[in-house]
């Protein structure tokens, strides 16, 4: 009798342990694809700062550029 009730819990930690594995697993998977979302959105983030980086220096250069002729035009 002691063999089957042993038996008996030591399938009950068996399935218990199982839905824990793939409780883990489940997470992990979760894990996995927020990762490489996040990945994603960032390479499009850098990508983005790039461009507003360079707009911003193109407009840099355009108001030196009016500046500069503003005062060329205040000097005549």
């Amino acid at each position: 009798m002691s063999t089957t009730r042993n038996d008996t819990v030591s399938e009950a930690s068996l399935k218990k342990l199982e839905n824990r594995l793939d409780e883990l697993v489940a997470s992990c998977d979760k894990l996995k694809q927020e990762n490489a979302r996040l990945r994603d959105e960032n390479a499009h983030l850098l990508a983005e700062r790039g461009q507003l980086l360079a707009n911003r220096d193109k407009v840099r250069l355009q108001v030196e550029a009016m500046i500069s002729r503003l005062k060329s035009m205040e000097s005549h």
